[in-house]
């Protein structure tokens, strides 16, 4: 009886000890969501360039955070823009957040190492395999010359320079190994993990330019809902803001700087001066070093031969869900990026009024577990966006071009009405109704949106709400005739979200 009191007790003590936590969990949960939902509060929108600047010897990083920026902070992100000169390397890090980037502008590498995977990717070095094969190749020949009078001997000496080689390409192999490396260009979106160390290598002839957004209010952060970049080389750089140039905390470090230099000497199986190498090297050259030699693809003789362990990824790589190498190899060679300047893979196409490509977790399913995705608009001079909403928050950056665009909140009130240009980003609130116009040029833009499945309302067209609506309803809610509330409804029913321009502007703005 007395062991069952027990067990009862003690039983009792897990179960409020698990509810406590459970009620504790939920508490801070609908704290952070109070806490965005108060900072959400905003009065007016501004188009905007990155607050700050950290300047590197083969680049930048620019940035707007959310401490610094009242609209990124109700979306609970932090924008990003990084650039990367020709024959430059972006060096190696992690986050705290999982972010989604969209190439601009160039061309390069980026390689993406995923914990617990193996490195099965490899250079052959061929220079080293050919002479081996041309040595033993000579060796035989020498041997069937010289007849069988030495053959003991020779066989013996000729052996041991065949292991010797063996073992030299075995070591070199082993050199040279690495996880998946990436070819990136522009109009790739591509999807980055938190906690997954990365690196960029631009080999083209122009800067190799991204923009991106870290969700900071994902779940997966548990810090202080601050996008952390945790960098594994290099050196700290001075964050340089608008208003005081030269002034402002630094940015980044070395993460293996921090530690002892014995213990980490023998904690990496090497001597104490090679840490000190890694610990103190890139002191002046920041984030974004210069290589001493160019990384080339396609080395020739006697060149570096560093990325022939490059595979491309393909659309063709998750079909149907299949995978019949199980989870592992699914994680493994997971695709990261999609191009979405691609023509024909537009979800939407008006000849006379330009396009819109969505990448979502059905184009490129890695975003489900970033819960992020990606819409590239091209709109032709004089063309509309329909005006519409989506039910999340959504980043605007312009590539090329001007538009007018306006975005009105729930009491009907505008808190953007302007041009937002090439090189500015917009922050457009979740739910907020939003329309564009291209400019004279015309007006291209990406916009990153904190769902991983984007579903996008509109007041006109194919699919507007208005037309779903019965017919005297509209009449009603407008208190309009009903060949006005037919035209309402039908008179763009041929078109969806992106509107061609119909006559002058000043007639359709009359």
């Amino acid at each position: 009886m007395e062991k069952n009191m027990r067990a009862l007790v003690l039983l009792f003590l897990c179960c409020w000890s698990l509810a406590e936590v459970v009620n504790g969990q939920q508490q801070q949960q609908r704290e952070g969501q109070m806490q965005q939902q108060q900072s959400c509060r905003t009065q007016h929108l501004s188009a905007q360039q990155p607050y700050e600047t950290i300047r590197s010897e083969g680049g930048t990083i620019e940035l707007s955070t959310r401490q610094d920026n009242d609209e990124l902070d109700c979306a609970g992100v932090e924008f990003i823009r990084e650039t990367v000169e020709r024959d430059c390397l972006a060096l190696q890090r992690f986050s705290n957040v999982p972010e989604i980037r969209y190439v601009v502008e160039g061309q390069g590498w980026l390689g993406v190492v995923f914990p617990g995977c193996p490195e099965t990717f490899r250079r052959s070095p061929f220079e080293e395999e050919g002479e081996c094969q041309r040595r033993r190749g000579g060796e035989g020949r020498g041997r069937g010359e010289r007849g069988r009078g030495g053959e003991g001997e020779e066989e013996q000496r000729g052996r041991g320079r065949e292991e010797e080689c063996s073992r030299h390409e075995r070591e070199r192999a082993r050199e040279e190994s690495s996880q998946k490396i990436r070819r990136v260009r522009r109009g790739d979106v591509v999807a980055i993990y938190a906690g997954v160390a990365y690196w960029w290598y631009n080999d083209g002839d122009t800067p190799l330019r991204t923009v991106a957004i870290a969700d900071a209010s994902n779940h997966q952060n548990q810090l202080d809902k601050r996008y952390r970049p945790f960098f594994l080389a290099g050196s700290s750089a001075t964050r340089e803001r608008r208003e005081r140039q030269g002034e402002g905390q630094r940015y980044g470090g070395n993460v293996l700087a921090g530690f002892d230099p014995n213990m980490l000497a023998e904690a990496l199986g090497v001597r104490r001066q090679v840490v000190i190498d890694i610990q103190e090297n890139n002191r002046e050259s920041g984030l974004i070093v210069r290589v001493n030699e160019p990384l080339r693809p396609r080395p020739g003789r006697g060149a570096p031969q560093f990325f022939n362990t490059f595979v491309e990824d393909s659309e063709e790589d998750e079909r149907e869900g299949v995978n019949p190498g199980g989870l592992h190899q699914f994680y493994c060679n997971m695709r990261l990026r999609h191009n979405a300047d691609r023509p024909d893979d537009a979800d939407v196409f008006v000849r006379d009024g330009g396009r819109l490509n969505t990448v979502n977790r059905f184009k490129l399913p890695a975003l489900t577990h970033l819960n992020l995705a990606a819409e590239r608009g091209v709109l032709r001079p004089g063309a509309m966006f329909a005006p519409s909403w989506v039910a999340c928050h959504a980043i605007l950056y312009a590539t090329r071009g001007d538009a007018r665009i306006q975005v009105v909140e729930n009491r009907g009130r505008r808190v953007f009405d302007g041009r937002v240009q090439e090189g500015q980003f917009l922050v457009i609130p979740q739910f907020y109704a939003v329309m564009k116009r291209a400019g004279d040029q015309g007006f291209d833009w990406i916009t990153f949106t904190t769902c991983h499945s984007p579903i996008r309302s509109s007041f006109t067209g194919r699919n507007s709400v208005l037309k779903a609506m019965p017919q005297e309803v509209v009449m009603n809610a407008y208190n309009i005739s009903m060949r006005e509330a037919h035209e309402l409804r039908w008179n763009r029913e041929h078109e969806f979200l992106i509107l061609p321009p119909r006559g002058s502007r000043r007639e359709s703005e009359e």
